[in-house]
């Protein structure tokens, strides 16, 4: 019944945008759209929504996505589908929009802004919960030790086993709260100037306005992005997404009916809340096939194609 989208988060140019782990140039992405068009046909985002809706998809057609609300997608990729012709899906978060800065890419940016690589970070941050352990009831030793990095978010194969041992332990493990404060000791140790670094991070009403004047289509992805969406109850993960619709729509002055799920995480309660809300057209994150719906299409991560062009 259905194709699937692209899906990409970060770039960078090495001027404002840093680079960042799974980051890509402008010239990557041009590269990587002339790549996958070789065997696909990529859709704007109208046509792809339009013919989704009406059940006529082909398997070679496929569609952009953006996820996060960021700042060097407007700035690198949004021209060169201006140039190109294609519309694609902008997946926003709001928070940001409210003055909040949501700790999710203020740690992801400091990461990369105070470290020479994510292996040295990881160095560190294993090293902060071992210190932290018994404060926190967190012995990183005992909880790796049986730890399989392979047998962890299988569908993402792109992450590194270290990629896996810090997402299993912040997600798993440590859950929000503990993870959070490890991570502020972290950020006041190294003096990384949060209010400075959220200028650049995330788009502006302005911005958001702009996309969808020019033709491309603006969707749900949460107000706040929790790590982990399914550990809210039924009315959390309601007033997430009504709040992210409400802020959205009073920005473009338009209805929205598209969603993509934080982190490929949503539940039986997240599909009833997307058909209360109105939502006809919603994305996962990986390509596993689940349900041939139009609420839980697939979408192939913009690193598993980068790949396959260079084995080629």
């Amino acid at each position: 019944m259905f194709t699937h989208g692209v899906m990409f988060h970060h770039f960078y140019d090495n001027k404002i945008h840093i680079k960042e782990q799974g980051a890509i140039t402008g010239e990557e992405f041009e590269l990587l759209l002339e790549f996958y068009q070789k065997d696909y046909k990529i859709l704007s985002a109208d046509e792809y929504s339009e013919k989704a809706r009406k059940n006529q998809l082909k398997a070679f057609e496929v569609c952009i996505t953006f996820d996060d609300a960021l700042k060097c997608q407007f700035d690198i990729a949004y021209p060169i589908l201006e140039s190109r012709g294609i519309k694609a899906f902008w997946f926003l978060y709001t928070s940001p929009l409210t003055g909040v800065y949501e700790r999710l890419e203020i740690y992801r940016h400091f990461r990369f802004s105070k470290f020479m690589n994510i292996e040295e970070f990881y160095l560190a941050f294993f090293q902060l919960v071992s210190e932290y352990g018994k404060e926190l009831k967190c012995d990183i030793k005992e909880e790796l030790k049986n730890f399989q990095p392979n047998n962890y978010m299988r569908d993402f194969t792109f992450y590194t086993p270290n990629d896996k041992r810090f997402r299993y332990l912040r997600d798993d493990i440590l859950k929000e709260e503990k993870y959070n404060y490890l991570m502020d000791k972290m950020i006041e140790k190294y003096s990384y100037d949060i209010k400075e670094n959220g200028k650049i991070l995330w788009l502006s009403k302005e911005n958001i306005r702009t996309i969808y004047n020019t033709g491309h289509i603006i969707g749900l992805h949460s107000h706040t992005h929790p790590m982990v969406l399914t550990d809210l109850s039924f009315e959390e993960q309601y007033q997430e997404y009504y709040k992210n619709k409400e802020i959205l729509e009073e920005i473009i002055g338009e209805k929205i009916y598209s969603v993509s799920y934080p982190c490929n995480c949503y539940n039986e309660d997240t599909i009833e809340i997307m058909k209360k809300l109105s939502i006809y057209l919603g994305f996962r994150a990986n390509m596993k096939k689940v349900n041939e719906s139009r609420l839980e299409i697939s979408r192939e991560d913009h690193a598993n194609i980068m790949r396959r062009m260079k084995e080629r």
